[in-house]
């Protein structure tokens, strides 16, 4: 008979608690209450063992310590019951151990490790497999790391990856964390989201593998260490600042810290907007080739640049830039070359720059989407080459194909459905259906759990993000103030925003240590203060900023060196 999956939200609380217990019962019996747990024999964990009853039979000598490598071919072929994991699995097995010698110098240098790989499987046999990817330092800080993934997910996240707006700089693994992370569930493109006709590989995909892939992660750290981490955190961007939002959220006991970038922690809105924008782009005459794109972000740059005092490419003072598109027209209105726009491209940069408004209350109490700042940000829009259409394809608006997927696979669940028929309010299956996505996707900005038992949260946002509007962050921030309280949340959270930054690139590619600056708040108490980010864009003199937290802006001094943070002041 064909297993049926149950999402994590439908468990009973009888149940949960009973799976609770008997996770506990058998962590203490397995590892000494020290995280192991599951039959799990800690591997030399320096703990003194029991006292053996007396006895004239001298004890045998002491088995000698594994090497490195030993342990880590200890691991393979192992499996784990799905007893040891919260949410419904068939359990899961490791798949392949291969101790990785040191390489690289440096800030980039990575000690040995052993990289371990494996599987979790679905209950239900017609779904995918979680695949999971483990880096295990031969030197381990006694630290985790989940790394998470993006967009529609699709590709294991490596262990020895690293976290997001850190190019250069160590990466987990290389500092001493054991560092995780998964395929979410399905293999596929990020921008595609047909796994989701299965209901175990979508409820996998809204957040259920994160913590079937922690726990299991958790498991093999202590089997292979003889204790669990006594510090978790999660770091992600897009899609991946999501998740790490996500884990703070939903299970605030097992994390420590998280860092969020670009996040999409209100996820349903972002998708229905984008499936909304797309279908004002298909309209007639509306989309504008790539000419005209990079037409309308030079002249935003060349009218608002200035406002913060340094012409530099980057527009710092987004609050004060106001820019009309109608100043591009083309004489008469129709489309007459690259040099101007047509009025219904006119109009279909301002449908794209809309926030959308929707007609009742998602889960994550969201009634809408921040619109994408074109006309302020210097962003690029991210229309594509080629005008909507359905079926859709990636050279189009990302609007397009990533709004299709969701409309046809998350929302209707039928692959012939026509995305540019869709409407919010087209019928109480749409807004039934946008609210139940919501409860399992998205992030509720309320992190009271989190923040009261000593976690701390780093959000970093670009003002030049052409996927993710900088104004979903504010929504985020401004809702967890009116929950909480402003000093509330600023004992927890800070909130970056940085001019020019994109999607993980941009005019200002940020490279930033957040890791450390985690580290510091969580296991010093030493919250983030006076940070300088770097530009990693390599024809940009290594210029920096100081990065400053929301609402402040970098203004330029008036004085100094335009490549130095020093001669910049965060105001508001």
């Amino acid at each position: 008979m064909k297993k049926s999956y149950t999402p994590a939200t439908q468990i009973s609380k009888r149940r949960i608690s009973l799976a609770v217990s008997v996770i506990a019962l058998a962590v203490q019996a397995g590892c000494g209450g020290g995280g192991g747990g599951g039959g799990f024999a800690p591997v030399a964990s320096g703990l003194a063992p029991a006292p053996a009853p007396a006895s004239n039979t001298p004890a045998p000598p002491p088995a000698p310590a594994l090497s490195a490598a030993e342990a880590c071919a200890a691991l393979n072929g192992l499996g784990i019951p799905a007893t040891d994991i919260a949410l419904p699995t068939s359990g899961a097995v490791v798949s392949s151990t291969t101790l990785v010698a040191p390489a690289g110098s440096g800030s980039t240098a990575v000690g040995e490790y052993c990289r371990v790989t494996g599987s979790i499987a679905p209950v239900d046999a017609s779904a995918p497999p979680i695949q999971f990817d483990l880096a295990l330092p031969t030197a381990w800080n006694r630290k985790a790391m989940q790394l998470t993934g993006g967009g529609y997910d699709g590709s294991v996240i490596a262990g020895n990856g690293n976290a997001p707006g850190a190019s250069g700089l160590a990466t987990p693994l290389a500092r001493g964390y054991a560092a995780f992370g998964s395929d979410s569930g399905h293999s596929g493109s990020a921008a595609e989201a047909s796994f989701a006709l299965n209901d175990e590989a979508l409820e996998n995909y809204f957040g259920d593998q994160l913590r079937k892939t922690r726990d299991v992660a958790v498991k093999l750290i202590a089997r292979r260490y003889g204790a669990a981490p006594v510090r978790t955190y999660a770091a992600g961007g897009s899609g991946g600042g999501r998740e790490a939002l996500y884990v703070a959220d939903r299970w605030p006991a097992l994390y420590d810290g998280v860092i969020a970038y670009f996040p999409a922690w209100s996820l349903t809105g972002m998708l229905t907007n984008y499936a909304i924008t797309s279908k004002a782009l298909a309209a007639p005459g509306a989309w504008s080739n790539p000419a005209k794109q990079q037409l309308l972000t030079r002249s935003v740059v060349a009218a608002c640049d200035a406002l913060d005092g340094a012409t530099d490419g980057v527009i710092a003072k987004v609050s004060a830039c106001a820019f009309d598109p109608a100043t591009l027209a083309c004489p008469g209105g129709a489309d007459s070359g690259d040099g101007c726009l047509s009025t219904a491209q006119i109009g279909g940069f301002r449908a794209y720059a809309t926030p959308l408004k929707l007609p009742y209350l998602l889960a994550n109490g969201t009634d809408g989407y921040a619109a994408l700042n074109i006309f302020d940000g210097g962003v690029i829009p991210a229309m594509g080459s080629s005008a909507p259409a359905t079926p859709s394809r990636f050279d189009m608006a990302f609007a397009t194909y990533i709004g299709e997927s969701f409309v046809k696979y998350m929302v209707y669940r039928d692959a012939s459905y026509d995305p540019f028929l869709f409407a919010v309010d087209a019928n109480g299956y749409v807004q039934q259906r946008l609210r139940y996505i919501s409860s399992r996707l998205d992030v509720n900005p309320d992190l009271s759990a989190f923040a009261n038992k000593g976690g701390k949260v780093l959000i970093v946002h670009g003002m030049a993000d052409p996927l993710i509007p900088a104004g979903s962050s504010e929504e985020f921030h401004r809702r967890a103030v009116a929950a909480m309280g402003s000093a509330r949340v600023d004992a927890f959270l800070k909130y970056y925003e940085v001019p020019g930054y994109g999607h993980g690139s941009g005019a200002f590619d940020v490279r930033l240590d957040s890791v450390d600056a985690l580290e510091r708040w969580v296991e010093q108490g030493v919250a983030p203060s006076g940070l300088t980010v770097a530009d990693a864009n390599p024809g940009n003199n290594g210029r920096t900023r100081p990065l400053c937290e929301y609402p402040a802006w970098p203004r330029y001094n008036g004085a100094g060196n335009v490549d130095l943070a020093s001669s910049f002041t965060c105001v508001r």
